[in-house]
């Protein structure tokens, strides 16, 4: 890890964390970085109503000491709050997933105003878009494949499709759901694009590469 912190988030921010992973690190399964942005790492427990069981599931630990803990958790350092990731440990890579509700309905409603008050964009903040699987992964090693968007579809009926360079054209490929203020956040330069008419689609050559229009 470098010397320099390499997280947005204060190194002795407090974190929740499962307590078997103090001592068994590699039993981690998904974190979730909160509406606040605030970190919740666990062996695959979930909350539970009864606080007591809560108290023996899981404990505090200051975010440096988690790093210290899960090196692996420095590759999530650009994800944005409201999202969870799931942890692959064959390959170790990160499985992204916008978060669902949680049990405060009021406060969950507050939050989704908030977004959609801020939302400076066409369309929804809150609406479920279709990645190819690979954007939707972060991998923790040196070989990992970089991630950019290669295309964007906005399909006829409206809703959105992002290609990335790891798909081969004209290949069929595996994608996974994404909020658009996610995919917005984790890919800040397509946002050009977001006022793609129905049955227009924008490509480019290579990362950074201007946007052109394909097709519509």
């Amino acid at each position: 890890m470098s010397e320099e912190w390499p997280l947005r988030q204060d190194p002795a921010s407090p974190v929740i964390i499962a307590h078997e992973l103090v001592e068994h690190p590699e039993k981690l399964a998904f974190v979730v970085l909160d509406d606040d942005d605030d970190w919740f790492i666990s062996d695959g427990a979930e909350f539970e109503e009864d606080m007591e069981v809560n108290r023996q599931l899981f404990g505090a630990m200051v975010l440096r000491e988690a790093v210290a803990l899960l090196p692996h958790l420095v590759a999530l350092a650009d994800v944005p709050a409201g999202m969870a990731a799931d942890w692959d440990p064959e390959r170790l890579t990160w499985l992204l997933s916008s978060v669902s509700d949680s049990d405060d309905l009021d406060e969950d409603l507050a939050h989704r105003d908030a977004r959609i008050a801020a939302w400076t964009h066409p369309g929804s903040p809150l609406e479920e878009v279709q990645l190819s699987t690979g954007l939707t992964e972060i991998g923790t090693t040196a070989a990992a494949p970089s991630r950019a968007v290669r295309q964007v579809v906005r399909e006829q009926d409206g809703t959105w499709l992002f290609v990335g360079f790891e798909v081969p054209e004209a290949e069929d490929f595996e994608v996974e759901g994404l909020e658009l203020e996610h995919v917005v956040q984790l890919y800040p330069d397509v946002v050009s694009t977001l006022l793609a008419a129905p049955g227009q689609v924008f490509d480019r050559a290579e990362p950074g590469a201007p946007w052109e229009l394909v097709e519509g």
